[in-house]
């Protein structure tokens, strides 16, 4: 499970965005400013093994938060979320390749 500290501080996502993995499960984290100026956390989550930008878009599920410390905790629990109660999309049991 991913924990708030391992997410990074919100200097971190002025400069780049974090990704990783949870067993069979990735994940991408980035800072996205809207129209009205205002930054956002952007997440998505996708079964592996492929980077994000080598998988299909209707695999991908997303969310968005507030870009700031309460923001960054939804986001920590929407991805433990999506892990939870999809751990059938993560399963390297079930991949093809």
């Amino acid at each position: 499970m991913l924990t708030f500290d391992e997410v990074l501080n919100l200097n971190y996502y002025k400069k780049t965005s974090y990704s990783g993995w949870i067993n069979g499960m990735r994940f991408l984290i980035r800072r996205e400013q809207q129209e009205d100026q205002t930054d956002i956390f952007h997440a998505w989550v996708w079964p592996g093994p492929f980077i994000f930008d080598l998988t299909d878009e209707e695999k991908k599920s997303d969310f968005t938060a507030p870009f700031s410390d309460n923001g960054k905790q939804e986001v920590v629990d929407w991805i433990n979320e999506q892990y939870l109660n999809h751990s059938e999309l993560w399963s390297q049991e079930h991949k093809t390749l």
